[in-house]
Formats: structure tokens, sequence, C-alpha cells
């Protein structure tokens, strides 16, 4: 048990202890107690955002504590904020009535709106409809009326926000309504939070109806509004929302001086569905894209910050299966590196057009990438996927390439996704799982998992799993135990099992939850609990070799926030770091940094609007470093120019990072945000896939 603190010298050893128990997802509840109730609200706040962070469920009942009971609105807040991070149900009443309690401080009641929003949302195939639509209801209740006249950067312009997001990660149709009159509200945040949920809940199926009664508002809205990502994101909802005064919305801004608002209404005008209408203007776009490309010097080519809109544009031509783009495609398809394969882009708009299209209409020659350059065949597979599975030519191509015996890895694991996963094919991904590549073992276990078990693909999964215990990355691993847990026979819980000694946390913690699960209905709720935390003691803490002095220094070692200096292809971004909000992270970046191994890594993914993406040495998207660093979870939000890790699960980061191009909300809480370009935004405008880094240093 530790003291009551009260010396800053004693918060920051309790500030590096917390930290290595986040590092290995353990907790003691007499020590958190004692934290808990510190005097020092400095470390009752760093406390409960460590308990959302270890992510226990048991831990729910001491943050409600601190909820309801702390005198320190910013620790209440933080209290809030870390129930979202457990996404446990149990609170959810009582983060409704703090949100709707108008004596609270606003700060605490927005990690209480944020909180629900988590909760409901990674709850929603379980949760009771009821308990979500109060949930949503408190929300609703708790936005100001469109005519509020709220300042700009206070705390009721955060509340607003925070709310919104919740709305739109509950994906109800009942929030429509309320975020159409938003639109209208004199604060620009607002607008574009409002517009924000209102794009990304405009797939759900009851939107484009809702949508399409309200598109003459939307598209005044649209013309009317100044804030860039309001605009961006009011064109995805004009796109759902079709007819022609939002085409006609959309056709008016293609020629924008705004390079992500074109972007934003290329895409609004292919979601509408509207071949008629906007065929000849994108194609026409097109068109003069592609003149302007031939007026690049040759050696700008390869990364040409244009060829972001022109690939856009051939994606909104493929998905309105315009025909008479095809001379144009079949010129992209080559740019710029003047062989088939350049863009997975062009490669789907074309499979959208037809196996002709796609192949070339020589039968017995078809259209092929070159056989030296994996990235091109990784690409071209992205457009066979694309063909319709029946499609004889698709499968004849598919077999050819498979039959390939020095088909790279990494383009091996493309063509994958052109594979059926039917019945039929279900001793190939059985077989599958004995491939070398880590990642190729993960899509047949994932394909194993979405066919009718067999006794085959049973014993296959099973051995797979024994198989790769030496694995550097668990992407294999937590895939054959997804798929096994499918399985309720004995052999198959003795394998997952097995698991619960793995040296991978991850792998250990994935084991026992899949056991939890099965932990047999009958029994009481206290041999159930027993039973449970037997199972959390065989899954342990993260195992670390870092010793204790390590989060000593990592607490002391910035006395502001570091900088470091991004040099790439395309110019240079400086970085501040957030140390104090993700010490691990920004340790790990910079330490990978300045051992060069970020040196001449391309960014591999650039998604105009959305984030560019580099630090995978693989250059495929699915390598890292060797090892994962757990996520930490903190209140920054996404903005333009935010740094944060890519993930493909919690805690599996490693050395792929991203930076926005727009603010992202959707992001926020889900994702570690370590930093913020504070110079060189126009460097990150500019750069397109496969640029460069060449170096990344410290500078500051």
């Amino acid at each position: 048990m530790i003291p009551t603190l009260g010396r800053a010298n004693s918060a920051q050893r309790v500030f590096a202890r917390l930290l290595q128990l986040e590092d290995q997802r353990y907790w003691d509840e007499e020590e958190m107690a004692d934290l808990l109730g510190s005097a020092n609200a400095r470390v009752r706040r760093r406390a409960c955002l460590a308990l959302g962070r270890i992510g226990d469920a048991r831990a729910y009942r001491l943050l409600l504590e601190r909820l309801y009971d702390d005198g320190n609105a910013r620790v209440r807040a933080m209290a809030a904020f870390a129930l979202g991070e457990l996404e446990v149900t149990e609170p959810l009443e009582d983060l409704r009535r703090m949100l709707l309690r108008q004596a609270e401080d606003l700060p605490a009641r927005a990690r209480c709106a944020e909180a629900l929003g988590k909760i409901v949302a990674a709850n929603a195939k379980t949760l009771d409809p009821d308990t979500a639509q109060s949930a949503l209801a408190a929300v609703l209740a708790s936005l100001p009326e469109p005519s509020e006249e709220v300042a700009p950067a206070s705390e009721r312009e955060a509340f607003a926000a925070l709310c919104l997001t919740a709305a739109m990660r509950m994906q109800q149709a009942a929030s429509l309504p309320t975020l159409i009159k938003l639109l209208a509200s004199p604060n620009a945040a607002i607008r574009f939070h409002a517009a924000n949920a209102l794009a990304r809940l405009s797939d759900l199926p009851e939107a484009g109806r809702m949508l399409a009664g309200a598109r003459e508002k939307l598209a005044t809205r649209f013309q009317k509004e100044t804030e860039v990502g309001a605009r961006v994101a009011l064109a995805r909802a004009l796109g759902a929302a079709g007819g022609a005064e939002a085409i006609a919305a959309l056709l008016a801004e293609l020629s924008s001086d705004n390079a992500a608002i074109r972007i934003a209404v290329i895409r609004g005008l292919a979601n509408a569905r509207a071949r008629e209408q906007a065929a000849r203007p994108l194609l026409t776009r097109l068109k003069d894209d592609l003149a302007r490309y031939s007026a690049v010097p040759a050696a700008q080519r390869p990364t040409w910050t244009g060829l972001l809109q022109t690939l856009t544009l051939a994606e909104a031509l493929g998905r309105l299966g315009v025909a008479k783009a095809l001379p144009e495609l079949a010129r992209l398809r080559t740019l710029p590196t003047g062989r088939i394969g350049a863009n997975p882009e062009v490669e789907i708009a074309l499979a959208q057009l037809g196996a002709d299209a796609f192949f070339g209409a020589d039968v017995e020659n078809p259209l092929l990438p070159p056989m030296d350059d994996w990235r091109a065949q990784a690409n071209y597979f992205a457009g066979l996927a694309a063909l319709p599975p029946d499609d004889a030519r698709r499968e004849q191509m598919v077999e050819r390439f498979l039959a390939q015996a020095d088909l790279d890895a990494r383009a091996r694991t493309a063509l994958l996704s052109a594979v059926p996963k039917t019945p039929e094919r279900a001793s190939f991904w059985a077989a599958e799982l004995r491939q070398a590549d880590v990642m190729a073992r993960a899509a047949a276990a994932t394909a194993l998992a979405a066919l009718p078990a067999t006794d085959a693909g049973r014993a296959a999964l099973r051995a797979a799993l024994k198989a790769a215990q030496g694995d550097a990355q668990n992407d294999a691993k937590l895939a054959i135990l997804d798929a096994l847990a499918a399985d309720a026979s004995p052999e198959a819980q003795a394998a997952i099992e097995a698991a619960l000694d793995d040296a991978d946390w991850l792998v250990r913690k994935r084991a026992g939850d899949l056991l939890r699960r099965w932990l047999p209905p009958a029994l009481d709720e206290e041999a159930r609990l027993e039973q449970a935390e037997a199972l959390r003691r065989r899954v342990g803490i993260c195992r670390s070799n870092r010793p204790e002095a390590f989060y000593g220094r990592l607490t002391r070692q910035y006395a502001r926030d570091p900088r470091v200096l991004v040099m790439t292809t395309k110019g240079e971004l400086t970085l501040e770091l957030f140390a104090e909000d993700a010490p691990l992270t920004v340790e790990n970046f910079i330490g990978l940094a300045k051992r060069g191994f970020f040196d001449d890594l391309a960014f591999h993914r650039v998604v105009p609007n959305f984030v560019v993406q580099g630090g995978d040495p693989r250059g495929d998207g699915d390598g890292g470093p060797g090892y994962q660093i757990r996520c930490e979870i903190n209140e920054r939000p996404f903005l333009r120019g935010s740094v944060g890790m890519a993930l493909s699960g919690k805690d599996t980061g490693g050395s792929q990072w991203f930076i926005c191009h727009l603010p992202q909300p959707h992001l926020d809480g889900g994702y570690t945000c370590f930093g913020q370009v504070v110079a060189g935004l126009e460097a990150l405008d500019q750069l397109a896939r496969q640029d460069r880094i060449l170096e990344i240093r410290l500078i500051a």
C-alpha cells in the first residue's frame, strides 16, 4: 500500500509506478484504492486514467466512486473518460444521470457523454435497445439549441463536440433530425461535428430516406458553409441524400479552389450513384487531370500530388460504371510507373467495368502485372478480387498465380483476397495455414472461421496454433484463436487453454477472454467469478524486460514536449510529441528514429482527406518492428496534423504511425494521439503514396 502523497517528488514516483502498471496491464485493488484516495488531485486523476488504460472490467466500481464523490471536477471527468475505455455496461445508467445533472461541471458531463457513446458502440450487438435509446436521448437532450451563441474554444463548445461524437458512435437514425438542425449553429465547431456525425450515419438503412427529405436544406447549407471540414462532411451526406438539388450543389464545387472539397465532392457524386448527371463532368475532369499530368516533368511524375485527385476520379467512375472512361482508366493504369498495377484504385475501377476491361479483350493474352514487382501484383490482385466471384477468368487467373512458386509473400497475401471463402475451398484454406508468411496464415484462419467447421479444418487450426509459437508477429496466433472459438470441442478448448502460456500477453489475454465465454452457465455467480479470476491469474501481467528505473526516467526526462524533424521527399514536417500524454509511445517513436528505423521507408498509405501513414518495413501495411506496444489512449483529439499510432486492434502498435489531413473525431479515444504537426502542413498536403521518409531527427 502506498501512503497518501503530498510532495511533488512523491507524486512523480507514483506516476512512474502507474506507468509501470499500465505497461504490465496489472492492478491491485488495494493499491489503486489508496491512490484514488490521495490528497493530491493529480495523483487521483492519473490513477483513474491508469485504470481505464489497463482495461480490467472490475475497476468500474472504483471509478464510479470517483465520478460521484471526488471534489475535483477534473478527476470526475477523468473517471468518466476511463469508464468509457472499460466499455462495460454496468455504469451506463450512472453516466446517463451524471450527464443530465445540470449542476455538474461541463468537462465532467462531456466525458460522461463520450463514455456513453463508446460503451453503446462497443456493446451494440448485445445491448438492450431501450437502454441504447435512453443513452442517446440523454446525449441529444444535452446539445445546445441550433440558434444558441456558443463561444469558440469554450467549455460549452467542447461539451457539444463530445456529445455530437457520442451520437455518431451510437449509430442510431434517431440522431439525424437533431444533427440536421445543428448545421445552422452559429458556432463553426458545432457545425463541423454535426456534419461529421451526419456523414458517418449516412450509411444507416434508414438514413437515405431521412436525408432525402432534407436534401434541399443540406444543399443550401453546403453552399453557404465556410468551414472546410464541415463542407467535406456535408458532401458525403449530400451524396447519400441524392436527388437533383444535392447533385447540382456538388457539381457546382467540382472545380473548387480547395483540393479537400474537390475530393469530397467526387466521392459524394459516386455515393449518389448519379451516373447520368455526374458521368460527363467527372470524365471531363479526369481528362483535364491527365493533361496536367502530361505537362509535369518526367522526374516529378512518380510522386505528383495531383495523382491523388485523379485516382479518386477513377474510383468514382468505376463505381458509377462509366464505360466511356475506359480509355482514360487504361492509361491511368500504368501511371506513373509505366507498368500495369501501378494503382489499386484503377485496378478496382476497371474490374467494376467488367472482365473485358480488366483483362483486355484478347482472352488468350490477358493483361498482366510485371512478374518482378510485388506491389504492382498486389494492386492487380485487389482488382482481381473486385471481379464477380463467379467470373471464370477470375478463377483461372487466381489459380495461375497461386501456382507461381516464386510469388512474393506480400503479393500472395494480397492474392488471397481473391480466393473464394466457400466450403469447396476449405482444404485450400487449411493448407494455407502451413505457409511461412504470418499474414497468409492469418488470412487463412480468418477464412476458415467464416466456413462451416470440419474435422480437417479444426485439426489444421490446432496444428497451426502450435506451430506459430515462434512468430515475431502475433497476427496469425490471434486469428487462429478466434477461428478455434467457434469450435466448442474439448480439443479446441485445450488448444486455447495452452495459449495461456504463450509468451505474448495479447495472445494470453485473447485466450483468457475466449475461455471465459465457455464457463459453464450452470455455475452460480460466486463460482463463475472464482473461475474467471483463475483465468485472469493464468493470463498474468504483460512481462517486460524494463527495469523499474526505466519508468521513473520516463516521467522525468522531458522537461517539455520534444520535437522531431521529419524529412521527406516532399519537404519537412516538425512534430511536437506529447511526452506526458503518451510517454511510452513517444519513447518508442524516438528510439526507432534514433536507430534509423524509419529512414527510407515509404508512406505506404495515403487517403486524401483522411491520413498519410508510414513506418512499415514490410511495405504492405502489415509490418512492424517485431514487437507491440500498448495503447496510451488520452484526451487529445485528432485534429488536422495530429499524429497517431496505427493499430490492428488494441495494444498492437509498433512502428506504423499516421498524420491526419483533417480532424477525425471518430478516432478520438480509440487511438493513441502522441503528437502534432507544428510546422510543415504544406508538405503534409503534398505527400503521395510511396513518397519516402528520408530521416527523422530529434531537434528539441
